[in-house]
């Protein structure tokens, strides 16, 4: 199966990055709150800084501690709706974060990345789902996914399952009351947006330049960081040698022209700019994430 470019993920965490609703990965893991990773010799694992963090915009999305609560919080709903069907479930236990994966909101930023996977993403191991005979999946997940009105209705002994199953429910109960859509939306907007008009401001521009003439030096012709990611021969599946070699110049030359910052910094002014003109709108969103998650916290506390 061919992986997304990294790019092309990069756009998609832009998009998807302040999103009001909160849940767990595509395979349903349960969550709960998060802990420190530590290695094996008992000391904290540092995930590394991500530019998607830092920038302005990112404070108007939930912190890590505060998915995992809400997440918490759509489990045991999940499972009190469940045992309405007489169905026992018992969420496993959220493992700690240990991704120390580099933000490629830019493109490449990790030497070490670089040159282990040069542009492949580290997509780590793929979360398990709940762990339920397949009868009561259907309960679990309804018909998610399924176009309205095209899908019959799941009937579990005798009774009908809601159309996206219990967690489906549990997640859209607690949307319904406390998400700010219209403000998550254009939180969304900023995030997205802001990054493109990076892309033609000056400096950011010049920077792209310098960066390409860089790549030059090393036998690579590349007109912008955006270009090598994007390489067909660096999407198969395997690793070749080009592509780490590619991805190891990018990073050393992204350094050498100070980009990663100059980017940085041309993206930010841009953020401020508009959540200075959506500021009232968006301290709803704050509340709203707020309420969200002091919501799930009692939900988690109660069981």
């Amino acid at each position: 199966m061919r992986r997304l470019a990294p790019m092309c993920l990069a756009l998609a965490a832009a998009l998807l990055g302040c999103s009001s609703g909160s849940g767990p990965s595509a395979g349903g893991a349960p969550a709960g709150p998060s802990e420190n990773p530590v290695t094996s010799s008992g000391s904290a694992v540092k995930p590394q800084v991500t530019f998607g963090e830092r920038l302005p915009i990112a404070r108007y999305s939930y912190t890590a501690d505060e998915s995992a609560f809400i997440e918490s919080a759509q489990q045991v709903l999940t499972k009190r709706c469940l045992r309405t069907y007489g169905i026992t479930y018992e969420p496993a236990k959220r493992e700690a974060e240990t991704s120390t994966s580099a933000d490629r909101r830019y493109g490449l930023s990790s030497a070490s990345e670089a040159a282990r996977l040069g542009y492949h993403p580290d997509l780590g191991p793929l979360p398990a789902g709940p762990d339920l005979p397949e009868d009561a999946l259907r309960v679990f997940y309804g018909n998610r996914g399924a176009e309205p009105g095209t899908a019959e209705k799941v009937v579990y002994k005798g009774r009908e399952v809601p159309r996206n199953g219990c967690f489906g429910q549990s997640v859209a109960q607690l949307a319904k009351k406390y998400d700010a859509p219209e403000a998550a939306e254009i939180a969304r907007g900023i995030s997205t947006q802001s990054y493109k008009d990076s892309l033609t401001e000056p400096k950011v521009k010049e920077g792209f330049r310098n960066w390409s003439a860089c790549m030059r030096s090393s036998g690579f012709r590349y007109a912008t960081p955006l270009e090598p990611a994007n390489n067909k021969e660096f999407q198969r599946e395997d690793i070749s040698a080009k592509e780490k070699e590619t991805a190891r110049a990018d990073v050393r030359c992204k350094e050498k022209t100070d980009l990663l910052d100059i980017w940085f910094k041309a993206e930010s002014a841009l953020q401020k700019a508009e959540i200075d003109k959506n500021s009232e709108t968006l301290k709803e969103l704050l509340t709203a994430h707020r309420k969200k998650t002091e919501a799930a916290r009692r939900i988690v506390a109660e069981g």
